[in-house]
């Protein structure tokens, strides 16, 4: 199971949402999580290599 969590794009940038496994500490696209607070993301931010790596995910288990 997965679910979306805020953090910076990178290092120092915008916050977005990532992807990342439920008991995980690290993201999809590799960024280790740092504490964010959802209300620092704009809505419909997302990371483009998290979203493709869950994608891919998806497919695999149809």
């Amino acid at each position: 199971m997965y679910e979306m969590c805020p953090g910076p794009d990178e290092p120092g940038t915008a916050m977005v949402w990532h992807v990342k496994a439920k008991q995980g500490t690290v993201t999809l696209c590799g960024r280790p999580l740092e504490p964010a607070e959802p209300d620092e993301v704009e809505a419909d931010r997302h990371c483009t290599p998290c979203m493709t790596s869950f994608s891919r995910l998806v497919e695999q288990r149809s």
